[in-house]
């Protein structure tokens, strides 16, 4: 999987944003007012009188360069504020667990679900391969899977293997800790569906444990889905060969993954 170089939706780049249209209205503002110094101050008067007039006039040019520095300051501003970024996917509010439900509270009181990743043995139409089944399938992909756990189904289509379940978690995996450390949901996302050179790429609604989902279509000659979704301190995706369309893709892998990851 490569990595994008700027998470454009992380709380620095929004900062920077911020900032950059700040320095950029700033020397609007510098320039406009000494681009019309001379216009504000006028001709040099000759008698008394003109300059009596001069200096109404003046005044009257000083003001208006004032209101319209005061609209570009305005809009600057607002342009600024409107910059949102992200927290790191690590600082992702936690999952809600059920009333009854009692675990640790992580350092800001918040209690914190357990996560517990268990491959459901069947997902609507997809059962999963097992024992000699799944090895077969487990020699071939050696090396070529994501890093955590992966599981094989067989699916409604024809084919042997109708979909391939991944499941990564940073009590398993250090390297996810530490990217969910510095990267936003989207980037991490991003950085997918980059690697895989998906098309299409699609947000969708990421089900009752939270965090953010999207599906795409892999460059395969048969167009499989692949979605992937993530959160805290999960990150899961499912390739999906039976499907056409990527709302259903999106709706199954919800199904997978709320029947795969549970929270105590």
């Amino acid at each position: 999987m490569i990595t994008l170089s700027v998470d454009i939706n992380s709380e620095a780049y929004a900062t920077g944003q911020s900032l950059g249209v700040l320095l950029v209205t700033a020397v609007a503002m510098v320039s406009i007012w000494f681009a019309t110094r001379a216009w504000r101050r006028g001709p040099v008067p000759a008698g008394a009188v003109e300059a009596e007039q001069a200096s109404a006039r003046s005044i009257r040019r000083n003001n208006l360069v004032r209101g319209a520095l005061l609209v570009v300051a305005a809009a600057g501003l607002v342009r600024a504020l409107s910059f949102e970024g992200e927290p790191p996917a690590a600082e992702a509010a936690p999952v809600s667990q059920s009333p009854a439900a009692k675990a640790p509270a992580d350092a800001a009181g918040t209690p914190e679900a357990k996560r517990v990743v268990d491959a459901a043995p069947t997902v609507g139409a997809y059962r999963l391969l097992a024992g000699a089944e799944a090895a077969k399938y487990d020699e071939v992909a050696s090396g070529k899977m994501p890093s955590g756990k992966h599981w094989f189904y067989d699916g409604p289509g024809e084919g042997p293997v109708g979909a391939i379940l991944q499941i990564n978690t940073v009590e398993w995996d250090t390297r996810l800790a530490d990217e969910k450390r510095s990267n936003t949901m989207p980037q991490e996302l991003r950085n997918f569906f980059a690697g895989a050179r998906a098309t299409e790429v699609t947000a969708f609604d990421a089900g009752p444990w939270g965090g953010k989902l999207s599906c795409g279509f892999l460059p395969a000659a048969a167009h499989p889905i692949v979605c992937a979704w993530t959160d805290s301190g999960t990150y899961g995706s499912v390739i999906l060969a039976d499907e056409q369309g990527l709302p259903e893709a999106a709706e199954i892998a919800r199904n997978f993954r709320t029947a795969s990851e549970k929270r105590t």
